[in-house]
């Protein structure tokens, strides 16, 4: 028996509410993104004081106990700032209410300079719904190698002076000067569009508070009662506005190399552990399946395909800051 698309998404909610992920990258439909109340069939992801049209929520792999359950989560917005129109990135990490980090460090390093040349194939090219893993993209010789030289820069004993944010930025320092040749077909991009953020320490990113998060919409994580917490951006000024253009800047594919090291005995785990994780924001939108599964979209004067509905709505915000709207 052949099921519908609606009855199989519905089956892959109900294993989502068990917390198991039906893919390795999800989005709105997943972790329930309220509907846009300004563009149809579209969602609007409302978190502190951002503001979302699509999210892409996938786990961080980890070799340590302790440490299961992380995730990254991405959200994508266009903005026009003065004298600029971007496209901004926002990264969330999402952990347990329980995590104990006591004398682990911790750092991610985005990246962003690979971003515009990944992908992961997808279903006749729809980058919208394609999914995968940074092996997908980026080959598994190139993603074993950087781990390598990640969790050996960190064990290195010339680093044991070295905490917190330094030892991130060092890291960071570390991959854009080595790891080129371990990578021959990405050997051409740009690696020095990377940014490191330490995850612990007394300067690091804290979660968001119920205060901060009083009037958000939404919590794009699973499951709901983990903690999120803003990490960093990433800005692309807008200069064309080609179909291209929008999907590249919409769904394109961000690695996130994060490595937690202990540094006391108190620790909770006995190692560096250090993964790379490849994250995009997903479609369809969850409100074009709402209007699809109650039958409301049904005999429109236009037909839209739900996983269409993202790109429409990014084409549809870029269009509105270019006539003013």
């Amino acid at each position: 028996m052949k099921l519908s698309r609606a009855t199989l998404i519905l089956a892959s909610l109900a294993r989502v509410r068990g917390q198991d992920l039906n893919s390795t990258i999800v989005g709105c439909i997943e972790v329930g993104c309220p509907a846009s109340s300004a563009i149809p069939r579209s969602d609007d992801c409302a978190v502190a004081d951002e503001s979302f049209d699509a999210v892409g929520l996938v786990r961080v792999p980890t070799t340590q106990k302790t440490l299961n359950g992380l995730s990254w989560t991405k959200g994508v917005n266009i903005a026009e700032l003065p004298g600029n129109k971007t496209s901004r990135s926002v990264f969330y990490l999402g952990t347990p209410p329980d995590l104990n980090l006591k004398d682990t460090g911790a750092c991610s390093v985005f990246l962003h300079g690979l971003s515009p040349t990944l992908s992961f194939g997808g279903e006749n090219g729809n980058q919208e719904t394609a999914n995968g893993q940074c092996a997908d993209a980026m080959g598994s010789d190139c993603v074993n190698a950087l781990l390598d030289r990640a969790r050996a820069f960190v064990k290195g004993s010339d680093n044991n002076s070295i905490s917190g944010a330094d030892l991130c930025s060092a890291l960071q320092d570390n991959l854009s000067k080595n790891i080129t040749g371990a990578c021959p077909h990405l050997s051409d991009r740009p690696w020095t569009k990377m940014s490191s953020t330490a995850l612990t320490g007394s300067h690091s990113p804290q979660p968001i508070s119920a205060k901060e998060n009083a009037t958000s919409t939404c919590w794009p994580v699973l499951p709901k009662e983990h903690r999120l917490t803003y990490v960093t951006d990433y800005v692309v000024r807008i200069t064309d506005f080609s179909v291209h253009d929008i999907q590249a800047l919409s769904f394109a594919i961000t690695p996130i190399l994060t490595v937690f090291y202990p540094t006391g005995s108190g620790s909770g785990i006995d190692g560096v552990d250090a993964s790379l994780t490849c994250v995009k924001i997903m479609g369809p939108s969850r409100a074009s399946f709402e209007n699809m599964r109650d039958g409301s979209g049904k005999g429109s004067a236009i037909s839209l395909s739900p996983s269409s509905t993202v790109l429409i709505t990014m084409g549809a915000l870029l269009l509105g800051i270019t006539l003013g709207i």
